[in-house]
């Protein structure tokens, strides 16, 4: 939850097996979690149940099964969505974590599978799942790069109609993405996260800061993300014809360039 200004590039060759390293050292436990700072469990469960609660209630959100991506114990599980579904599906790569939520009582009535995987590498198609409430990650999409972010997203976008989005902001001070190389992960600027949910082709129909947060530590977001039918609609008939009228263009415009580095 710290920050840091290492200007390191991600995505090398042992990037995702330096995470999984380092994650095999941390206790399983709340405070392992959290990075030493357990007491702000229930200050982060509050906001997230108040940041969901109304999306409920307005049918944004459907009751129904969800996801929590990088559950670690079920931390997430336990303190926040299962006020909402009866059926959680936990995502872990690291066993001694996913085995601690396996035998973790509080977490019966809730947990439907435990699926030993990493984000980068779980698609719901090849286990047959879909889930119609939402797709929860939290603390943890800093471990992707961008393009395996980008990726992730649209195979979640396409088994279910929601995704939640809860992590740190950097400030940009030091870059777009500021780097931890100690578990490989990165903390993306708020410009950076939107053009990242923009390339997965989705949209932000709720976004809250999360509050009773201390200094020092960096500013948290949560993101309500849904498919951006508008972008990906086809053109109209009218619009169709118009652009068939037009002088054709070089691939080599700026607009063009724009749109193959989206």
């Amino acid at each position: 939850m710290s920050s840091t200004t290492n200007p390191t590039e991600p995505g090398g060759p042992t990037w995702y097996h330096d995470a999984a390293e380092y994650w095999k050292s941390v206790e399983p436990t709340v405070d392992g979690m959290l990075g030493g700072f357990a007491n702000l469990d229930d200050i982060d469960a509050a906001d997230s149940i108040k940041f969901l609660e109304p999306l409920i209630k307005d049918g944004t959100v459907a009751r129904g099964s969800a996801c929590d991506c990088g559950a670690g114990i079920g931390r997430v599980t336990k303190s926040f969505l299962s006020h909402f579904f009866k059926e959680v599906d936990l995502v872990e790569q690291d066993h001694h974590f996913i085995n601690t939520a396996k035998n973790d009582p509080a977490l019966a009535g809730v947990a439907r599978r435990f699926i030993h995987c990493g984000l980068q590498s779980f698609d719901p198609l090849e286990h047959k799942i879909a889930y119609s409430g939402i797709v929860w990650c939290q603390w943890v999409l800093g471990h992707l790069t961008d393009d395996d972010l980008v990726a992730f997203f649209q195979r979640m976008i396409a088994v279910c109609p929601v995704i939640g989005v809860k992590e740190n902001v950097a400030t940009g001070k030091y870059g777009e993405s500021e780097i931890d190389t100690q578990d490989s992960s990165m903390t993306r600027a708020d410009n950076v996260w939107r053009r990242v949910f923009k390339r997965a082709g989705l949209r932000v129909v709720k976004e809250q800061k999360q509050s009773n947060w201390p200094r020092g530590l960096y500013e948290v977001r949560m993101w309500c993300l849904v498919k951006d039918t508008a972008a990906a609609a086809p053109k109209s008939a009218d619009a169709a014809a118009a652009a068939s009228s037009s002088p054709s263009k070089s691939s080599s415009s700026p607009a063009a360039a724009a749109a193959k580095s989206s």
